[in-house]
């Protein structure tokens, strides 16, 4: 899977909230091994944080062109909270119905650090509404508040964030195989191949392959490879009563 991770603020002038902990460092540190996490586990991610902007809405704007430019397949905006150090705890927002449901899992998975369940919450944010993609933002906690600092630790909040996204099974080195065992095609649906142009379809031989992940549906996996050796594309359909997953 391509996810695209925002670490929040990081570029002059758009700063991030000042509280017990400066919100710059603190999406820095949990951004940087989010990033390194997904990698481990086979993923491709984009560092959607520009490296300088004019102002604000250049900032907002440079990190939702570069997801929509790369194509990625879920946004992921990382901040912490600022009120006065009179609130705690965690808070994910999300719009559409695919990015509630994994918020909801991210929510949870901090949650189970400690934290106080906030909810899942809904905003017009300007990187929620302007990705072509789903997107959450997460408030991983308040960075001004001493009970919730008290209880952060950069590792703990990447990893349950993590967990969130691809669950924790996947956490994991090890790559997965995908095993064609009859003469078959990778589609770029789950049509008929006698339905697709025939430019669409490439041939693959019996044998086993190295994928990034696969996601049954339909009858088929949706097969994620980890480059673009198979065609143009980086994921493609493969009738499951031809392969199997390992």
């Amino acid at each position: 899977m391509k996810f695209g991770i925002d670490i929040g603020h990081n570029c002059p002038p758009d700063i991030g909230a000042t509280g017990i902990k400066q919100e710059d460092d603190l999406t820095k540190a949990v951004g940087e091994i989010v990033i390194q996490n997904l990698q481990k586990a086979g993923n491709t991610v984009v560092n959607c944080t520009p490296s300088s902007a004019t102002d604000l809405n250049d900032s907002l704007s440079k990190r939702v062109n570069k997801a929509n430019q790369e194509k990625v397949d879920f946004y992921v905006s990382i901040h912490f909270n600022k009120f006065n150090g009179t609130a705690n705890g965690t808070e994910v927002y999300a719009i559409s119905p695919k990015a509630c449901e994994v918020a909801d899992r991210v929510l949870n998975e901090i949650v189970e650090l400690g934290f106080r369940d906030r909810g899942v919450k809904s905003a017009n944010y300007f990187v929620l509404k302007n990705t072509n993609m789903p997107a959450i933002l997460v408030e991983c906690c308040f960075c001004d508040s001493p009970i919730d600092m008290a209880k952060y630790n950069a590792q703990t909040m990447a990893d349950a964030i993590t967990k969130g996204l691809i669950g924790n099974s996947k956490i994991s080195n090890k790559p997965h195989n995908l095993i064609i065992k009859t003469p078959t095609f990778l589609k770029p649906s789950t049509e008929q191949v006698k339905d697709l142009p025939e430019e669409s379809c490439i041939k693959i031989e019996p044998g086993t392959y190295s994928i990034v992940d696969a996601h049954f549906e339909e009858g088929h996996y949706l097969v994620e490879w980890p480059d673009t050796s198979k065609g143009n594309r980086r994921e493609h359909f493969v009738f499951a009563g031809h392969s199997e997953v390992k």
